[in-house]
């Protein structure tokens, strides 16, 4: 295994590119499916944004200590541990990228507690956009042409928020602008490997213990197994996500991802927030940039033995 760079993707999985496309695929829709229940037990549970992050931290950690367990586990902590040791600045990407998990994690729970939900899924809204941009630019991967009309829809769609509201979220640019940077760190750094997020997780144990002690938590024992639900439900969103962000390229990868911000939408509505005069006319722009989306999807899907 070469000591720098990324790793191929070859090594990692020995698969046909249908075989490998399909698992990611699903991968990415299992994982939209399960942030939007995650989102939404947040919005509803009577703890605070903090106290449900560090559970979920907690819950992770241990998840991801009871896979070293097994022989799959240990195998893939010892690539992970090659790759980690492989230079000197290695622990010190770690650290960055675990501090960007963190920062998505809890941000991921305060929004919907503190009514920003709306502002949350415009910023996965724009985060493919970035992602395809950053797969083009930077790791000179492929788009289609149908991949490049549906960016372009939601662009237009984007840029037409903006200029009716005059500005742009901080939820929503930070969401998108720190985790177009994890994923490019993670992948650009070699660490694009299925334990990476288990140690970006142990990482934030110290600061998840602190916030379950001191900020307020669930009053009642069906809010506090809602909270520990949401962190067990978490564990198994981000390793699918993280799966299809190493079994897809981040072009079509990035597109996918626009499934979790609409089902976000919706949750927020469900929550109590309200549409803008505009907001229809945006989102029914993002809903064309789908569909075409799908088209192009079917259409790559049929030509693939």
């Amino acid at each position: 295994m070469p000591s720098a760079g990324p790793i191929p993707f070859s090594m990692m999985e020995q698969r046909t590119p249908g075989s490998r496309s399909a698992r990611g695929v699903v991968s990415s829709l299992a994982a939209s499916v399960l942030f939007g229940g995650i989102f939404y037990l947040y919005g509803v549970v009577d703890a605070s944004a903090e106290a449900q992050f560090g559970w979920r931290m907690i819950v992770t950690a241990l998840c991801y200590a009871l896979a070293l367990s097994t022989r799959q586990g240990r195998a893939a902590f010892a690539l992970f541990w090659r790759v980690l040791s492989s230079r000197w600045w290695m622990p010190l990407v770690l650290v960055a990228m675990s501090a960007m998990v963190g920062f998505q994690m809890w941000m991921f729970a305060w929004a919907p507690v503190h009514g920003y939900g709306l502002d949350a899924s415009l910023g996965y809204l724009l985060l493919p956009i970035a992602l395809v941009l950053v797969g083009r630019l930077l790791f000179r991967e492929q788009v289609s042409r149908g991949q490049w009309v549906a960016v372009g829809i939601a662009v237009v769609a984007i840029g037409a928020k903006i200029a009716f509201e005059g500005t742009l979220s901080w939820v929503a640019l930070g969401i998108c602008v720190v985790y177009a940077v994890y994923f490019t760190v993670r992948r650009h750094a070699g660490l694009d490997l299925p334990a990476t997020f288990g140690a970006e997780t142990v990482l934030l144990i110290p600061v998840a213990v602190v916030f379950v002690i001191v900020m307020p938590g669930a009053t009642t024992p069906l809010g506090q197994a809602a909270v520990i639900a949401a962190g067990l439900a978490g564990t198994l969103a981000m390793s699918a996500y993280l799966g299809a962000s190493r079994l897809l390229g981040l072009p079509l990868f990035g597109l996918l991802s626009y499934a979790e911000p609409v089902l976000l939408f919706v949750v927020a509505m469900l929550l109590g927030a309200h549409l803008r005069a505009w907001d229809p006319l945006v989102y029914g722009t993002l809903a064309v940039a789908l569909v075409v989306l799908a088209v192009d999807g079917f259409r790559r899907a049929r030509r693939i033995p």
